[in-house]
């Protein structure tokens, strides 16, 4: 069964204030694949992304409800793009192929490390800030709005996390 994104390119260009229109789609897509499985399901939980999975599978035939697109574009969308940028931006400028691992050659000087890496923390932080929206939202209208999914997680399903602060430990 082939994989269903939760958004397109254009979503991630349109909402991105550093990716421009001439991405590589072949490139970009592996990043948004990864944020999605790796990342996203963990933050909602395994209910609600295969209740995302299944109604986006059966578009344009039927509607997602009201509550779960509005759940989708305003909150869960936002994560989703900003994780996927953070992940492309991590090995976007690489290219590997039979012959090794290349980073094309540009007309622009390139970005040092140490400015990619401030580049990724912005876009966690950014996705960090609509995961906290997101919580906030489902802690208040989960039930109200019908969200059954958000707390029917079970035995093997990976349930949403309920609390969005990671601790980065220095010693």
């Amino acid at each position: 069964m082939s994989q269903v994104l939760f958004c397109t390119k254009e979503d991630i260009i349109r909402r991105s204030p550093i990716l421009n229109g001439d991405i590589d789609s072949d490139r970009l897509i592996p990043a948004l694949h990864l944020s999605q499985t790796q990342y996203l399901r963990e933050i909602i939980g395994t209910e609600l992304y295969n209740y995302y999975d299944t109604a986006i599978r059966a578009l344009p035939g039927t509607q997602i409800p009201t509550n779960h697109k509005t759940l989708l574009d305003d909150y869960i969308k936002p994560i989703l793009i900003h994780l996927t940028i953070s992940e492309y931006l991590k090995s976007g400028s690489f290219l590997v192929t039979n012959k090794g691992i290349f980073k094309p050659a540009s007309d622009s000087s390139a970005a040092s490390q140490e400015e990619v890496k401030e580049l990724v923390q912005i876009e966690r932080d950014r996705a960090q800030s609509y995961t906290e929206r997101f919580l906030d939202y489902m802690a208040f209208n989960a039930t109200t709005k019908g969200i059954t999914q958000w707390y029917s997680n079970s035995n093997d399903d990976v349930s949403p996390n309920y609390e969005s602060f990671t601790i980065d430990w220095v010693i």
